[in-house]
């Protein structure tokens, strides 16, 4: 199955920009946002802001906007230039970047990586190269939030009337990837009862 280049990627979600926003659901992954920055509080003690990348941010809403609300110091990243404008004005507070994940050059390493619905644009083939990149990126200790298919494969699927190409790894093979660069997986389920196709994951990259 032919995938999108992260540009094409990029130019469809400028199309929907608007719906999306409009149609966005104000609670979409907030359940599991909310253990994720009580790890990072915990994790700090108090004694500064966690930082944290935002992997495909979107319009910043809800899921950004929250962690700056919780007080953390949240970079985002999204391909799409229609919805980093949103982003601006819906999370002035957070610092927001036009780039690909896979070729953007960080200056810095994060307590917590969030990438909500967004890595399973990637190719199959891209998938390790994205979990190695973002387990570079992350602190020790520091925790990983993200979202995959239920199974492994391939499909395209269309949203507000615009096809999109999405891939995911088996469970396995993620916990496999994420073991060879030192993140301990510590939550790995299917999201929603009545659909066997949302997974979402969480680990801890270790010290050793």
């Amino acid at each position: 199955m032919k995938n999108l280049t992260p540009e094409e990627t990029g130019k469809r979600y400028d199309r929907i920009a608007m719906a999306y926003e409009k149609n966005r659901s104000s609670t979409i992954g907030m359940d599991y946002l909310e253990k994720f920055l009580l790890l990072l509080d915990t994790k700090e003690s108090g004694q500064r802001k966690a930082s944290i990348l935002d992997i495909g941010c979107g319009t910043g809403l809800p899921l950004m906007k929250r962690m700056v609300d919780f007080g953390s110091n949240v970079t985002g990243i999204d391909i799409s230039y229609e919805m980093i404008q949103k982003a601006k004005t819906n999370v002035p507070g957070a610092s927001i970047i036009e780039g690909d994940i896979l070729t953007f050059a960080f200056e810095e390493t994060f307590d917590g990586i969030l990438a909500w619905d967004s890595l399973f644009h990637l190719p199959l083939d891209q998938q390790e190269q994205a979990i190695r990149k973002i387990a570079s990126l992350l602190k020790p200790d520091g925790i990983f939030l993200f979202t995959a298919g239920g199974n492994e494969g391939e499909l395209r699927s269309t949203m507000f009337d615009t096809e999109f190409y999405y891939s995911s790894l088996s469970p396995q093979k993620y916990e496999s990837i994420l073991a060879n660069v030192n993140c301990k997986v510590f939550l790995n389920e299917i999201d929603d009862q009545f659909s066997h196709g949302h997974r979402v994951l969480m680990c801890r990259k270790t010290n050793r």
